[in-house]
C-alpha cells in the first residue's frame, strides 16, 4: 500500500487545497488578483492566470481520483469493506508523479509574485511521491528560496521538516524570515520535530536528555520573544509553554507527575502515586476515537497475559460525560482500571493534544516510553517487568 493513502483515510480525504510558490527570473510582471463588485453579494476574488492553470492541474487530479472511487462511493455501505483494496490499488494507479511535475512546471513558468506561484509549488509537494524525489526537492527548494518571507510557507513547515536536512532548512527559514509569525512557528516546527524525535525507540537516556536539552532551549527562547505572535492553535507563548511543561516533567526519563483522577469503580478520587511498585500503562483515549477502539482486543489479551504480574492499565478517558463512558464499557468488556479525566486535570496539565496518547512508567514512577501500541507496547511493558524482578533478586 502507498504510504501516501492509507486504506479509508484515502477514501475520505478531499481534494488538497494547499498553495505553491516558485520563481523564474525575467518572466513578466504578476497578473494580481482582481476583486469584482456584485451587486447583492459579497466582493468576490477573480483567479490570476496561474491559479487558474493551476486549478487545471488539479481538477485533472480530482477527476481521476473520482473515477478511482466511484465503484465504492456508489456501492452500498454493506458492501463497501470488501471494494477497499481495490479502489486503493486503483487510487495508487494515479500518476501522482506526472501531475506532480506539471505543477512544478507551473511554478517556475510563474512569477514569484503571482499568486498561483507557490500555490503550484505546494500542489507539487503534496502531489510528489517516494518515486520522484527530484520533484519533492526542486518545489522545496523554490519555496524556501523565494517565499520565506510570505506568511502561507507555514502551511509547507510539516513537509519541510520530514524531508532531507529538514531543521536545516527550517532554520534557515526561521533566521531569515522578515515576519516574526513565519520565524516564529519555524522555531517552533523545529523544537517540535526534535520534541518528537526524542520518543522514538531505540534512543538511549543520554540522547534523549540531549535532543530534550536542544528543544527546551529554544522552547525558551520563543517563550520569552515570541509570546503574544498568533498562530491557527493560539499564541507561540502558550505553546511553547505547554511544550516545556512536557519537556520538563512528562520526557522519557523523567518522574511522572502526581495524577488525580475519578475512578469509576466506585466512584472514588484514584492517584497514580497509589500504583507505584508496579509498571503502568497509562492509556488516555475516548470512546469515539477509531485507533483507540482497534487497541482494545490487544489490550485485553495483554491484561490476561500479565494477570498476577505488577501491572496495572489504567484507561483515562477524555469523553465529555462519565456516562458516555459507563455506557460503553456495559457493552464492550474492557477488564482493567478506568479513570474519568472530565475534561480538566491531567488532559489540561498533560497538554494532551490526541488520542490515544499512552504513557509506560516503571515501578519506580519514571516514564520509560511514550505511544506505543500493540507488540511494541507488550514488550516495553515485558521489559520492564522483568527489570523490576531483577532488582528484587538482587
Amino acid at each position: 500500500m502507498s504510504k501516501w493513502f492509507s486504506g479509508l483515510a484515502v477514501l475520505a480525504m478531499s481534494l488538497p487545497l494547499v498553495a505553491q510558490e516558485g520563481e523564474q527570473k525575467k518572466k513578466p510582471a504578476p497578473v494580481p488578483a482582481k476583486k469584482i463588485a456584485v451587486p447583492g453579494e459579497a466582493t468576490k476574488v477573480e483567479l490570476s492566470d496561474g491559479q487558474k492553470e493551476l486549478a487545471k492541474i488539479r481538477g485533472e487530479y480530482n477527476k481521476l481520483q473520482q473515477e478511482a472511487m466511484k465503484e465504492y462511493s456508489e456501492a452500498k455501505p454493506a458492501d463497501r469493506q470488501a471494494l477497499i483494496p481495490q479502489t486503493q490499488e486503483k487510487l495508487n494507479k494515479i500518476p501522482r508523479g506526472e501531475i506532480a511535475q506539471k505543477a512544478l512546471d507551473l511554478g517556475k513558468k510563474l512569477a514569484t509574485k503571482d499568486p498561483g506561484n507557490f500555490d503550484a509549488l505546494m500542489f507539487a509537494l503534496s502531489m510528489a511521491n517516494p518515486k520522484s524525489p527530484d520533484i519533492s526537492k526542486e518545489a522545496l527548494d523554490l519555496v524556501v528560496a523565494n517565499h520565506s518571507d510570505n506568511p502561507k510557507i507555514v502551511t509547507a513547515f510539516g513537509m519541510i521538516v520530514s524531508s532531507p536536512n529538514g531543521a536545516k532548512t527550517l532554520e534557515t527559514i526561521a533566521t531569515n524570515a522578515k515576519d516574526k509569525a513565519v520565524s516564529g512557528q519555524a522555531w517552533l516546527a523545529i523544537a517540535e520535530n526534535l520534541k518528537t524525535s526524542a520518543t522514538r525507540p531505540g534512543l538511549d537516556d543520554k540522547k534523549v536528555a540531549e535532543i530534550n536539552k536542544k528543544s527546551e532551549a529554544i522552547y525558551e527562547n520563543l517563550e520569552k520573544e515570541y509570546a503574544d505572535v498568533k498562530t491557527p492553535r493560539g499564541t507561540i507563548g502558550a505553546s511553547a509553554k505547554a511544550a516545556l511543561f512536557e519537556t520538563r516533567y512528562l520526557g522519557i526519563g523523567k518522574a511522572a507527575p502526581e495524577v488525580t483522577c475519578l475512578n469509576i469503580d466506585g466512584d472514588k478520587m484514584d492517584t497514580l502515586s497509589a500504583y507505584k511498585g508496579k509498571v503502568v500503562v497509562l492509556d488516555i483515549w475516548a470512546t469515539w476515537c477509531g485507533p483507540c477502539k482497534a487497541m482494545i482486543p490487544h489490550e485485553r489479551a495483554m491484561v490476561e497475559k500479565l494477570k498476577g504480574k505488577n501491572f496495572a492499565l489504567i484507561s483515562i478517558s477524555g469523553d465529555d460525560k462519565k456516562e458516555t463512558l459507563t455506557s460503553f464499557l456495559e457493552k464492550e468488556k474492557m477488564p482493567w482500571t478506568h479513570w474519568f479525566a472530565e475534561r480538566k486535570g491531567i488532559l489540561k496539565d498533560w497538554s494532551v493534544k490526541y488520542y490515544p496518547t499512552m504513557y509506560i512508567i516503571d515501578h519506580k514512577g519514571v516514564i520509560r516510553a511514550k505511544n506505543l501500541r500493540g507488540e511494541a507496547l507488550e514488550k516495553k511493558v515485558e521489559e520492564l517487568l522483568a527489570e523490576m524482578d531483577k532488582e528484587k533478586k538482587g
